[in-house]
């Protein structure tokens, strides 16, 4: 069932693949549009405002003249033809050697008495593509030639300017017309498609001056020199187009459109298919991500590949003028993490609950193992006490026994305490982890319970030749349980015996320092090696070379150390191979 489930989370997310994302790919084009770096600005074109209310105080054109001009109320693209101002401007133009004169505005109505505008330098008028799709072409008294082009601006569905075509109803826009002028011939490539217009930056990049002040002399005409000088009405705002760059004038966006073709600035798409293809790789890269992956992991690395797939389509938006579509791969990263989230999570919940199963049939084992070897342990203890015992009978009943049969009956004896220092060992283990031990709170003489172990096994000392030597420092009493810390040197002491060879040294010293107590033991025998040292203090571990030599449960230093734990100190063992094993343990006075 679950890979059911699977298979239909994995066709859902595909199907991610065709949603409708245009709108939101458009929003995110703007506005990564808008972070791009600011270049310096395009010093090939001048613009020229000119304000009908202005020309209107100038007398220009009579009152009965206006009267038939057909200008379209709230028109922010139509001119009306002064023939006086356009003429003494075009004149000031010649003079400083402007390179082209584009007027970006459509002349709508050109009075009886005007004739052609006399200019050194080459003119380009607009036409206008109507309402029903034909071209219009400028007043035939102002443009007796082909030199114009349609100046239309076409907006996306969402009200935003973006892109422009070249050729439309058999006519050319005002860019082609534009480069023909200036290449002196035809353009290459496809025509019929759009240019996306890359926007040389805000309203402002471009030089602009009010056409007013080119008359009265108030700006230096060295500033056309070799220009393309585009004139275009000053309207209201209420006339701007909305941009990726923000709102701008129709005078601005023909001069970023003019820029856009003549610099080959246009922006490309990427192709539907390799778009589907980034967005399907982003879907594989989710999956086996949010697959594979602990959801907190999965989350950063989806969220640094949504990153770094947006940081690579303004790099190439910016540098490369090649446009990634970024909604689709996004959304299917979201879109494919939502929709296997559900199924992560309750994977993971299916797996802790087994997990706690497991745990609890691991408890249950766990106690029955401890019940079985306390059970087994205390019923070992009976035949033990009867060995003990008929051992301790023979040698009463018979002091002058063989030397054979004596050394037998102590070996009995000692194979026998032995095996009940391990069954204590095991019940004392049992019950500590049945249930915590807490330890006594008495007065303790840390020399005083050395003193006491060695005496102890002042026995095995004697049976190997080993000498033991006492540093005991005066130490203030502390509190603590006398019966575990007994056991704890018992412990280190009996280790020390057992693993030192025959007529070696055992040095056992003391300290206080700090507020602390600290025991230590040395010894002389093999050492431990060092990748063993982690693991001696486990619980039934013996080295490899302990055990093949000596006896031993692998209990004792995991006893010490707990024993030490609980007095709030820590146990150290510092060993090197063929010198000896330091150990220690440090207890807090208070």
């Amino acid at each position: 069932m679950p890979q059911l489930s699977l298979t239909v989370r994995l066709l859902l997310s595909l199907l991610l693949l065709w949603v409708p994302l245009q709108s939101f790919d458009q929003w995110l084009y703007d506005h990564l549009f808008r972070l791009r770096p600011k270049g310096a600005a395009e010093s090939q074109y001048v613009l020229l405002r000119v304000s009908d209310g202005k020309l209107n105080q100038l007398g220009v054109t009579d009152e009965s003249e206006l009267k038939q001009a057909s200008l379209p109320p709230e028109s922010g693209n139509y001119s009306l033809w002064h023939q006086r101002f356009y003429g003494r401007l075009i004149k000031k133009l010649n003079i400083s050697s402007a390179r082209l004169i584009v007027f970006t505005g459509f002349f709508d109505w050109v009075a009886p008495h005007a004739s052609p505008p006399d200019s050194k330098t080459p003119l380009i008028f607009s036409s206008m593509i109507d309402d029903e799709g034909k071209l219009v072409p400028p007043p035939q008294r102002l443009s007796p030639t082909a030199n114009y082009g349609f100046n239309n601006l076409f907006v996306d569905p969402d009200n935003v300017f973006r892109k422009t075509p070249l050729i439309y109803s058999s006519g050319k826009s005002l860019a082609l017309q534009v480069h023909e002028v200036i290449a002196k011939a035809k353009p290459m490539g496809d025509l019929i498609k759009p240019i996306h217009v890359f926007f040389q930056g805000p309203s402002g990049s471009f030089t602009n001056y009010d056409a007013w002040d080119i008359l009265e002399g108030n700006t230096n005409p060295d500033v056309f020199k070799d220009k393309i000088v585009l004139i275009g009405r000053e309207g209201s705002p209420s006339h701007d187009l909305e941009t990726p760059m923000g709102r701008m004038s129709r005078l601005e966006i023909q001069a970023n459109i003019i820029d856009t073709f003549l610099s080959n600035k246009e922006i490309s798409f990427l192709p539907s298919p390799l778009n589907r293809l980034v967005a399907f790789v982003c879907i594989v890269l989710s999956v086996l991500t949010i697959l594979f992956f602990p959801l907190s992991v999965a989350w950063g690395l989806l969220l640094t590949l949504a990153l770094a797939l947006t940081g690579a389509a303004f790099v190439s938006l910016i540098w490369f003028k090649v446009w990634i579509s970024l909604a689709s791969p996004l959304f299917c990263i979201l879109g494919t993490h939502l929709i296997l989230v559900g199924f992560k999570i309750g994977r993971q919940e299916e797996k802790q609950w087994r997990i706690q199963e497991e745990s609890k049939y691991l408890r249950e084992m766990d106690q029955f193992k401890n019940n079985f070897v306390s059970l087994f342990s205390h019923d070992l203890k009976t035949p033990i006490a009867k060995i003990k015992a008929i051992v301790d009978r023979l040698r009463q009943e018979n002091p002058d026994l063989k030397s054979g049969l004596e050394e037998g009956l102590v070996g009995i004896e000692k194979a026998n305490g032995e095996l009940a220092r391990l069954i204590s060992d095991i019940l004392r283990v049992t019950k500590m982890e049945s249930m915590p031990i807490e330890p006594a709170k008495e007065v303790v003489d840390i020399n005083r319970l050395v003193e006491n172990a060695i005496q102890r096994l002042k026995f095995l000392f004697d049976e190997k030749n080993i000498s033991i030597v006492q540093n005991l420092e005066p130490l203030f009493s502390m509190e603590g349980d006398p019966q575990l810390l007994l056991e704890v040197i018992t412990n280190l002491l009996e280790n020390a015996v057992k693993y030192s060879p025959p007529h070696s040294k055992v040095i056992v010293q003391t300290q206080e320092t700090d507020g602390k107590v600290s025991v230590h033991v040395f010894d002389e025998g093999p050492g431990i090696p060092e990748e063993e040292l982690p693991r001696v203090t486990s619980k039934f571990y013996r080295g490899k070379a302990a055990s093949e030599t000596t006896r031993g449960s692998g209990l004792g230093l995991y006893l010490a150390k707990y024993f030490v734990e609980l007095h709030g100190g820590n146990l150290d063992i510092q060993s090197k191979l063929g010198v000896g094993t330091h150990i220690s343990f440090t207890l807090p006075i208070r």
